[in-house]
């Protein structure tokens, strides 16, 4: 009877992660429909396009919570905004998590994966995270004109944003980059190397998940890695560079170390990957939403480790 008894209850919980699986599919279809099918191309030449979506992405936040701030910065005669929302921490509110994506677009590329994909993960995260009793603040914010001609300038969206953190002198333990997330395949040869003999940290196809940081943000990459192949959902790879690695610094991600504060980013791996990026083609067709919805599940479980850990913030205040 007992072993009956825990066998149900196996059984019981393995048919809530089924559904929780389909409505998490469900969610992140819509998004990524919603942002590059119906919206389309969004950026400063498509300016009344990226104002829908930053709306779309305003009014789905606010769902969760009625306080949504939003940061808005001028340039040439045209208001872009970042957008907000905080979850306070029950027992270390100073101590602040922030997870981003940005929400524009290459020219004319309608963005699914680049960066649809993102902010449809940071929606849900949003959604999932929402009745969790976290032990320290969590930040989610889309940030806008991440990509060229913005990109490295002080006009990206996500600079202004750690700069302002910056001035605040906030503690930001660490800031993740959700860039690019939903193009995966099985096959071989599928995943390019950044440099020769990388394929003793990749493998061959694109069926995983890569993590990038810098070496202050070694500790945090390798913590949250672990984390994400504790549900063995989808393989999960953490990468410090030696050296230069081409597109290291292409996410917003960097512009939090340019403001001395720990990031890193998770993506697919963009163009070593995937052929569509900064493509017309870059669509709806391409995501792998199997995959995609993998990733989201696993990440819900790697913030809310992350999030307990006892230690792994002793570094935080270094460069405060």
């Amino acid at each position: 009877m007992k072993k009956r008894s825990e066998q149900f209850r196996k059984y019981k919980k393995l048919i809530l992660n089924r559904r929780e699986f389909k409505s998490i599919r469900n969610h992140l279809h819509r998004h990524v429909l919603m942002l590059s099918n119906e919206i389309g191309p969004r950026n400063s030449s498509h300016y009344p396009s990226l104002r829908k979506a930053y709306h779309y992405i305003e009014q789905q936040m606010s769902k969760y919570n009625s306080e949504l701030s939003i940061q808005e910065f001028q340039y040439e005669r045209r208001t872009y905004h970042n957008l907000i929302l905080e979850f306070p921490g029950s027992e270390l509110p100073e101590e602040i998590i922030v997870i981003g994506a940005h929400y524009d677009t290459v020219m004319n590329s309608p963005g699914a994966d680049d960066n649809a994909s993102g902010i449809a993960c940071l929606l849900e995260l949003v959604r999932l995270l929402h009745p969790y009793q976290n032990k320290r603040t969590l930040r989610f914010v889309a940030f806008t004109l991440e990509e060229p001609p913005f990109f490295g300038t002080e006009q990206m969206g996500s600079y202004v944003y750690a700069r302002s953190c910056r001035e605040k002198n906030e503690n930001i333990a660490c800031m993740i980059a959700l860039e690019m997330l939903g193009y995966y395949t099985e096959k071989r040869n599928s995943q390019k190397q950044p440099f020769p003999h990388a394929n003793r940290h990749y493998p061959d196809r694109g069926n995983f998940i890569a993590l990038i940081s810098n070496e202050n943000s070694h500790h945090l990459n390798k913590a949250f890695a672990s984390y994400l192949n504790e549900t063995s959902m989808i393989p999960a790879h953490s990468y410090t560079p030696n050296s230069y690695l081409p597109g290291i610094e292409l996410s917003d991600h960097a512009s939090f170390w340019k403001n001395d504060y720990p990031a890193f980013m998770i993506t697919d791996t963009a163009f070593f990957r995937n052929p569509n990026y900064h493509e017309v083609n870059d669509n709806i067709e391409t995501i792998n939403f199997r995959y995609f919805t993998r990733l989201v599940f696993s990440l819900i479980h790697a913030i809310q480790r992350f999030d307990q850990q006892d230690s792994f913030y002793a570094n935080s205040n270094q460069n405060s």
